[in-house]
């Protein structure tokens, strides 16, 4: 054991086990499958609750991290023939193809056209808004609780990331997407793209 390594060979597998006898983790030859060498993670119940394996000793074959819920359910799984994800599912928005038929202000004081009260699981956000209008055009902008935090204008659509000002796990700020219209004008704009990431 140099260097105070454990080294655990032949096919053999190192345990953790509660009082009752319970196996709780696992790393080595874990099976279910003989001769596959991966990390299993229980509940105190016994309960699946992290793996990397993937059924299967033939070579090439990457392992799939999961992550379970308690009554078994696959939360978080990676796709290991593509790369990403496997699970979740993520929701997919989809925008009005035609300008027109995005929301609309012919107002020059600024409007709101699109509001959203998410639940906040990422510090900042990435969105993709895009505005045409007719006359002289308009601006722009999205705002995070009365925040200025992107802005754009008719032409010229806002891509940006940005912290969420006052950030807060869990908590739900009001996004909104505003526009402004310059003298006879009219805008049309649209949100086609917001989700979280991190730091």
């Amino acid at each position: 054991m140099p260097h105070g390594d454990v080294k655990i060979g032949e096919g053999g597998s190192l345990s953790v086990k509660q009082p009752g006898g319970a196996e709780t983790f696992r790393v080595g030859e874990v099976g279910p499958i003989a001769g596959e060498h991966a990390l299993l993670v229980r509940r105190r119940d016994g309960s699946e609750a992290l793996s990397v394996w993937n059924g299967t000793t033939a070579e090439g074959q990457a392992q799939a991290v999961r992550v379970k819920d308690a009554q078994g359910h696959e939360l978080l799984s990676e796709d290991v023939v593509a790369g990403g994800l496997a699970r979740p599912h993520l929701p997919i928005v989809m925008s009005p193809a035609q300008a027109v038929d995005w929301p609309s202000t012919s107002s020059t004081s600024w409007t709101d056209l699109q509001v959203a009260w998410p639940e906040a699981q990422h510090p900042r956000l990435e969105v993709f808004a895009q505005a045409v209008g007719n006359g002289n055009g308009g601006d722009i902008r999205i705002t995070v609780d009365g925040q200025v935090v992107a802005s754009g204008s008719t032409g010229k659509p806002v891509q940006a990331t940005f912290k969420i000002p006052g950030y807060e796990f869990g908590a739900h700020p009001e996004i909104k997407l505003q526009a402004r219209a310059k003298a006879s004008s009219t805008v049309w704009a649209c949100v086609q793209r917001m989700y979280g990431v991190a730091s």
